[in-house]
């Protein structure tokens, strides 16, 4: 059997941790944190991410980590409610979104892989460097609790996110597209009509997005998108004075709200939106997936979803040579597989999400004229010729994911 040391814990790591270790391969999965318990905002789950849980054996597992399913979605323009549509089961083949919490999801999925002897988990363990042979990497070193070590692997896998020191140690290539906005996140108490109807906001008009729902630790989300680099001047003002600037954006009813609760010491989040992609997503001994390899806009809630899908297929292609030979040639050219699966969907879905904020975020003439027709069409834009076809890429993914492993 081979062996792969995983580096980060997060979705597109622990779900190949799971699948590589139920196949018997040795599975060391690198955590710099201890716990899972801090700032996490990609918790939307969508059917493209959701239906491997179900392939994997995973389903019931899932649906007992904290959740809330997204009953209805509701758009407003300056303020007024425009459009208003349930979610239809049918056309989420029967998933709805979730908004998942991403530390019991991680929690779930290491408890799972740790079914395997295979699988060695090291919490609170920094890797600092790649260990290199004759220009192929072959393991890593790292600082834990009982002090350094290296682990020697037959392939390294950077799943280590946006700010990956994999990608950064194997000195990878990036490409970058730049984005015009950040993303300020902010929890508050729940809007008694959002939480009893389970529903989702979003507030567009005058150069602005603002979206909030109910999640499941009780409280309402709110994700404020503001042009990028302003957040300096957000935090010297105070978020009293921010949420007062989003009251002004919002409807009468939940302007109330959030004026109620301006003065109560909410804490925000800052998220610097990204959208990259390295151009080789692997090299000798070497693959990074999820983040690590194409950081993903928060536009249509895809980088979750995408981790995990890498995960799947890194494991489809890596799992047949891993439990064989595990010849150097033979990784390689199975980690080289997963780049030219999975890089024309992502490439896709960054090019859609890369649309709406320079046109929307616009506080211009014909960005209002667009938005109108928007909020005309509303939610039945999947009815619109075209438009179904680029909201099921959203949900769906663009090509079949399945777990073949």
């Amino acid at each position: 059997m081979g062996r792969v040391a995983i580096v980060g814990a997060g979705p597109g790591g622990a779900v190949l941790a799971y699948l590589l270790a139920r196949r018997g391969v040795e599975v060391e999965l690198f955590e710099r944190q201890q716990d899972f318990e801090r700032e996490f905002r990609g918790e939307v789950m969508l059917p493209g991410g959701l239906e491997p849980f179900a392939e994997m054996g995973l389903w019931d597992e899932l649906m007992a980590v904290p959740h809330v399913a997204i009953r209805e979605m509701r758009l407003y323009l300056r303020g007024r409610a425009r459009a208003e549509a349930a979610i239809e089961a049918d056309f989420f083949r029967g998933r709805p979104p979730l908004w998942m919490s991403q530390p019991g999801l991680l929690e779930m999925l290491v408890r799972a892989a740790a079914r395997f002897p295979s699988f060695t988990f090291h919490r609170n363990t920094s890797v600092g460097a790649l260990l290199e042979d004759d220009g192929r990497t072959v393991g890593v070193r790292a600082r834990g609790p009982a002090g350094d070590l290296e682990v020697r692997a037959d392939l390294v896998v950077g799943a280590d996110g946006r700010t990956s020191l994999v990608r950064r140690r194997a000195h990878l290539t990036v490409r970058d597209d730049p984005m015009p906005m950040d993303v300020v996140w902010v929890k508050l108490p729940p809007l008694p009509e959002i939480a009893e109807r389970v529903q989702a906001r979003a507030y567009l008009g005058r150069g602005h997005l603002m979206i909030a729902a109910p999640i499941y630790d009780g409280k309402m989300q709110m994700a404020w998108i503001i042009a990028k680099g302003s957040f300096g001047e957000i935090r010297r003002r105070g978020m009293p004075e921010c949420i007062e600037a989003m009251a002004r954006h919002a409807s009468p009813d939940l302007a109330a709200h959030l004026l109620a609760h301006k003065d109560d010491g909410v804490q925000p989040f800052l998220l610097s939106v990204v959208s990259d992609r390295v151009r080789d997503w692997s090299r000798p001994g070497l693959l990074v997936i999820g983040d690590a390899a194409h950081t993903m806009s928060p536009v249509g809630g895809q980088g979750l979803n995408h981790a995990i899908r890498d995960a799947v297929v890194a494991a489809n292609h890596l799992v047949p040579v891993l439990t064989g030979s595990a010849a150097e040639d033979a990784v390689d050219q199975a980690a080289a597989a997963v780049q030219r699966e999975r890089e024309p969907e992502v490439a896709t879905i960054q090019r859609l999400q890369a649309q709406p904020p320079r046109v929307f975020l616009r506080d211009t003439w014909w960005a209002a004229a667009a938005l109108e027709v928007a909020a005309t069409l509303g939610l039945g834009v999947t009815r619109v010729a075209g438009g179904e076809a680029v909201f099921r890429r959203f949900v769906f993914g663009i090509d079949e994911v399945k777990v073949d492993c």
